[in-house]
């Protein structure tokens, strides 16, 4: 038991180098620019009826309108982050109510900012769920593979000649330093699409333009 015991240390040690060369280098993940939307056919919108309190949510088709009690709301373009990004949506909405005096609401509505873009009303409070349906323009690019990044290879210590002076390495000998692999090309990075071209606002104070970024 003694012996293996002694024998312990030397068997580690003897093992490192293997345990060196045995290093596998993982290729970081791909992930899109942080610009980039996915676009979809559905907005999905909640509408709060301040009179009773009342909750419903809508799911607001692309380019068309839905009405609820005395609204109108349409939504131009509806687009969410893909899967590498963190989670949020943004569309353009345009929300109408029939009463006399009512400003009218025209311009983006995201869920990770909902102060930027509000609907003023004092019958309904208007917010942006989501988006849903299926996917449209535009559309992320296929994301492209990265390269693991590879190892330096070790540089070996110079030898010195007897009054201390560092020898030259000879060509091709065990005391040349090994040159490094040359690096891999950078992948190309993904181009984000431009977002949908919009109407141009409203004059009235109803319009809460959003900087999507």
């Amino acid at each position: 038991m003694r012996r293996v015991l002694r024998s312990l240390p030397a068997l580690l040690l003897a093992g490192l180098p293997g345990l060196a060369h045995a290093t596998e280098w993982l290729a970081p993940p791909a992930m899109y620019p942080p610009d980039t939307w996915q676009g979809r056919t559905v907005a999905v919108v909640r509408v709060l009826d301040k009179l009773d309190a009342h909750t419903e949510l809508l799911n607001v088709p692309v380019g068309q309108d839905m009405p609820y009690k005395s609204l109108t709301l349409r939504a131009t373009s509806c687009l969410q982050r893909p899967a590498t990004l963190p989670a949020d949506s943004a569309a353009w909405l345009d929300v109408h109510d029939a009463h006399e005096g009512m400003a009218a609401f025209q311009g983006w509505m995201a869920v990770a900012e909902p102060a930027t873009g509000v609907f003023q009303n004092p019958l309904y409070d208007v917010q942006l769920v989501g988006c849903a349906g299926d996917s449209v323009a535009p559309t992320p690019p296929p994301l492209a593979a990265v390269a693991a990044p590879t190892e330096a290879a070790p540089v070996a210590p110079a030898m010195a000649t007897p009054d201390g002076q560092p020898a030259a390495p000879e060509a091709g000998g065990a005391g040349a330093a090994p040159v490094a692999p040359a690096a891999p090309p950078a992948a190309p990075q993904p181009v984000s699409p431009p977002l949908p071209a919009m109407p141009p606002e409203p004059a009235d104070e109803g319009a809460a333009p959003l900087m999507l970024h």
